[in-house]
């Protein structure tokens, strides 16, 4: 089911390659494949506004056939009937088949898929290379290699770097990357984030700067302590740990969480807070606040495909998906007072998921890439 979710999703956005667009043709011709399509017209049928009245079974067989590239070899699809001929002739964009003259296509609601792997990559000259889950490459900078297989990218240094240079690592809305940096450290991105650090280690520490949100797992070097610097003001210090630092400029807080080993926490008055595993520093303007029995699978969901929104407010899931789906979030009138629970799957298209919040008796409505949430009603 996936696989033809996604190529009719492909198709119908206009995104498909011309091999895609054949590989769907011919399961559309496959009747093993007719119930998932039925599924599949279903959803995009219901979202049309209306359905021209000129459009009846009998015209739109033939049509059907012949965008289809058969003769008259085209059934109709067992649960909805010349409904889902018609639905295919109008996503397909061959109404011309029929009349002479151009029909006004019914407006259909944007479907807004999950985001993906994809990133920027920003290198020391300043150049820059896209990322994306497909992509396979390999980079040379001096004498550093930087290997990219899908959603990860690996540096290895070869031989001796006199000269140190720095890359930047940038995720998009709608983004996450995996990185593997010069030391072995691991470092996962979250949407709308980037992480600075140099091509390799060669002086006393290893520093990197980080925005957004990101999860490390530190390759151990006694000799040589890990940092993670998130503003002027805040440093983490490490040696060798797992940890998740989200500090996102919308967000109210900046929160640092230990998983496993040990970590401190410094503020810009140079007094340090060090963590245990499972406590998370809160860090705001004024400083740090030590939490205690963390919900650590909560704080790196993310990471593992999946939103956890126990005990979380409206504004905070809206910010969430919003930078995950790269859409913008208005709210009509006074936001709702809700907390929620549960987790939900980041791979779901954005209407699945806000068809399980509005559980809570919240309404949503979408205005292209606008999520709009509707004024509260009173009884």
């Amino acid at each position: 089911m996936e696989r033809i979710n996604y190529l009719f999703h492909r198709y119908y956005e206009q995104t498909a390659t011309d091999e895609e667009v054949r590989e769907l043709m011919e399961l559309l011709k496959d009747p093993s494949q007719d119930a998932k399509l039925s599924a599949l017209l279903e959803q995009q049928w219901e979202g049309l506004v209306t359905a021209d009245p000129r459009f009846t079974a009998a015209k739109g067989l033939p049509v059907l056939n012949r965008a289809l590239g058969k003769e008259d070899k085209v059934r109709f699809l067992p649960r909805l009937g010349w409904v889902a001929a018609a639905a295919v002739i109008l996503l397909g964009g061959v109404t011309a088949f029929l009349w002479q003259q151009p029909v006004k296509k019914p407006q259909q609601a944007q479907v807004i898929m999950p985001g993906s792997n994809k990133a920027m990559l920003i290198l020391a000259d300043g150049s820059s290379v896209t990322l994306d889950s497909a992509g396979k490459q390999v980079i040379k900078q001096g004498n550093t290699t930087i290997m990219q297989s899908g959603g990860q990218l690996q540096y290895a240094a070869n031989g001796n770097n006199s000269t140190i240079s720095y890359n930047t690592l940038r995720t998009p809305r709608g983004g996450q990357f995996r990185l593997t940096l010069p030391d072995g450290s691991a470092v996962w991105l979250n949407a709308a984030s980037s992480i600075t650090y140099p091509t390799a280690f060669t002086g006393a520490d290893r520093t990197v700067k980080v925005t957004g949100e990101a999860y490390f797992e530190i390759a151990k070097m006694a000799d040589k302590p890990f940092r993670v610097k998130i503003s002027e003001r805040t440093t983490i210090n490490v040696l060798g740990t797992n940890f998740n630092i989200n500090a996102y400029t919308d967000e109210p807080f900046t929160n640092t969480t230990l998983l496993e080993g040990s970590i401190g926490v410094m503020t810009g008055d140079n007094q340090q807070v060090v963590l245990r595993p499972g406590q998370q520093a809160r860090t705001t303007g004024t400083g740090v606040k030590v939490l205690d029995n963390t919900d650590l699978d909560q704080v790196v969901a993310w990471k593992n495909g999946a939103f956890n929104f126990d005990g979380t407010d409206l504004s905070s899931v809206l910010r969430q998906l919003s930078r995950w789906y790269d859409v913008e979030v208005v709210f009509e009138g006074k936001i709702p007072q809700r907390r929620f629970g549960g987790a939900i799957q980041r791979n779901l298209q954005l209407q699945q998921v806000l068809r399980i919040l509005e559980k809570m008796n919240i309404k949503f409505r979408m205005d292209g890439r606008k999520l709009i949430v509707e004024q509260e009603q009173r009884s």
